[in-house]
């Protein structure tokens, strides 16, 4: 009996070391991830580089799953849906031949203003690999990194729009915020009415406006684009349009990051301002020389010139009023 009961007391012992082992762990961890968030990213891009290849693996039935279900849910609408296309289809080329017009008149005013051109972006095409709550509330994974000259903060587009920028960077991996978490806030622009606002996530599918202070009407229907202040996003990336939920404004994203697949990771880089030590450029151009005439032909010159002819004296009336310039009142 005795050795029973040293037995049971040992493994008691061990079960309560262990359970307070896992709690010192927990608490440590969770200091350190407060103190130390750049040690915790490096080891979340670590871990994500390592478990790429599978997650793109285990990634891959799901994506054919979701694609079946999706082509089973449409064949019940597929006559609609055609009706439905071919009316967009007329709209749309009606648009493309006003896109087209607008496109060649800008080209002209900006080639009779000598306008510079608008620089293209970069962009890196990568995959969709996995989606995580951790250590924000909306989150996927990307398989491009470092490697691929991903940079933290670029924005991450679909076909449709803006889905978030990139926030953590490992070698061939990346983490990307969407618009909707609750941690992001994006400066964007509101047309026609050219104001600025701030984006700001609330963990739902269509984000808050948070206006600035200028003048400016704003209405359900307005599109939303990225304003590229500060460098943080390409300007003019779509975002969404402006909707009316009480007495908020919030904006109804275009992207779909539930659907999402194939994305692009755009690089925008701002050119650097000009040194304030750095001289002004030396002026190249000068003034044309102005020949000088000698003194001796100005004064030939005035020695020849003939004399203005005489004129005649003519003579007055003796009744003809006279003015001297004495007397102002008699001189009128």
């Amino acid at each position: 009996m005795a050795g029973l009961g040293w037995r049971w007391t040992r493994g008691r012992g061990a079960k309560n070391f262990a359970l307070y082992l896992c709690v010192a762990s927990a608490v440590t961890i969770a200091f350190l991830g407060k103190a130390e968030p750049p040690l915790f990213d490096y080891a979340r891009s670590t871990l994500s580089d390592a478990a790429a290849p599978a997650l793109s693996q285990i990634r891959a039935p799901l994506i054919a799953v979701e694609r079946w279900a999706g082509n089973v849910t449409t064949m019940f609408s597929l006559f609609s849906e055609n009706e439905r296309l071919r009316q967009e289809n007329t709209q749309l080329r009606q648009w493309q031949h006003v896109a087209l017009s607008l496109q060649n008149k800008m080209h002209r005013y900006e080639v009779l203003l000598n306008a510079v051109p608008d620089a293209t972006s970069q962009a890196v095409t990568a995959r969709v690999i996995g989606e995580a709550s951790r250590p924000f509330i909306k989150t996927m994974i990307l398989n491009a990194g470092t490697a691929q000259q991903v940079k933290k903060g670029q924005a991450v587009v679909d076909d449709r729009g803006l889905l978030g920028r990139v926030y953590v960077v490992g070698a061939n991996t990346s983490w990307v915020i969407l618009l909707s978490d609750l941690n992001s806030r994006v400066p964007v622009l509101i047309e026609p009415a050219h104001r600025r606002a701030i984006l700001m996530g609330d963990n739902t599918p269509a984000p808050k406006l948070e206006l600035d202070v200028s003048d400016g009407p704003v209405k359900p229907g307005d599109r939303v684009v990225s304003t590229g202040d500060g460098g943080l996003l390409p300007p003019d990336l779509q975002i969404g349009t402006v909707m009316q939920d009480g007495s908020e404004l919030r904006v109804a994203l275009s992207a779909r990051p539930e659907s999402a697949d194939f994305v692009q990771i755009k690089a925008f880089i701002l050119p650097p301002p000009p040194s304030a030590t750095e001289p002004a450029p030396a002026v190249t151009a000068s003034a044309p020389e102005i020949p000088l005439v000698p003194q001796a032909t100005i004064a030939e010159g005035i020695s020849q010139r003939p004399a203005p002819p005489a004129m005649p004296l003519q003579s007055r009336s003796p009744d003809e009023p006279q003015f001297d310039g004495q007397n102002e009142e008699l001189d009128r």
